[in-house]
């Protein structure tokens, strides 16, 4: 039974404990009376404080140092730099993390990643007792393609039973390039690599299950300084012509930036 108690319960116990003491009653109102109120006031702060310190599980009043702490019974530990509440985003799956090869585990294991881009994991890819990671690398170089392997490797590593047979794949690369209409009425080259770089960095970041946007990519080009006009004119995927206004970016495949073919009065 908990020993809490609010201040009403705390009152009505001193003014009890009081009047069988002195044998007599107190008076509403009178000194003694108000100063019971006042301690009644200060022991449920207190009982109050000793219950919350009783629910360590109460992750939302609990921070910094005390986090730390707190991970200690979970076997977690904070990355460098990892922030309060990414920090409390695994954590309140520690019951589900401690057991292995649940998805719950996997996913919580491959947010932390640093090499790859994304890591995203699908399970029963080829039926029970399977799962499969689309390993998505920053960069499409070899060196970074096997870095990046290893990196979704060495992170379910700890989380994955011996039973579970996990499939590693590279998505493979689908090449966008887009013909853009530009008028500018400053340096031409400059906005040409201004908006290059806006548009290679926001392709390359989309991930799985997100879309490309014409619209999106338009407001890119439309907010570099120095643009009167920005239009696209047309959007190629493999060579083939998009024919519509967005594109989903699948597991299986890795949209990357090609180029840009520019038309205008600064062409």
């Amino acid at each position: 039974m908990s020993s809490f108690k609010t201040s009403d319960d705390a009152y009505k116990s001193l003014k009890t404990n009081f009047e069988n003491r002195i044998g007599d009653s107190i008076q509403t109102g009178s000194v003694i009376d108000t100063y019971n109120k006042v301690i009644a006031d200060e022991c449920s702060e207190m009982y109050q404080y000793i219950e919350d310190s009783k629910n360590p599980y109460l992750f939302t009043r609990i921070y910094g140092d005390s986090l730390d702490n707190l991970s200690y019974w979970t076997q977690l530990t904070r990355e460098d730099g990892e922030s309060d509440e990414h920090f409390k985003y695994r954590l309140k799956d520690w019951v589900l993390s401690s057991e292995a090869s649940n998805t719950t585990a996997i996913e919580n294991s491959l947010l932390l990643t640093k090499i790859s881009s994304n890591i995203q994991y699908v399970p029963y890819t080829h039926g029970s007792g399977t799962g499969t990671c689309y390993v998505i690398p920053k960069h499409y170089d070899e060196e970074n393609i096997r870095e990046s392997l290893e990196e979704a490797e060495k992170l379910l590593k700890d989380v994955i039973s011996p039973s579970l047979y996990v499939e590693y794949i590279v998505p493979a690369m689908r090449g966008v390039k887009l013909n853009c209409f530009l008028s500018t009425s400053g340096d031409a080259n400059t906005i040409k690599e201004n908006i290059i770089t806006s548009l290679q960095n926001h392709i390359n970041s989309i991930e799985p299950g997100k879309y490309l946007n014409v619209g999106d990519l338009l407001k890119l080009g439309l907010n570099e300084n120095g643009v009167e006009y920005f239009n696209i004119i047309d959007i190629y995927i493999d060579e083939e012509k998009l024919t519509d206004i967005r594109l989903i970016q699948e597991l299986e495949t890795k949209l990357l930036f090609d180029e840009i073919i520019w038309s205008g009065t600064n062409e």
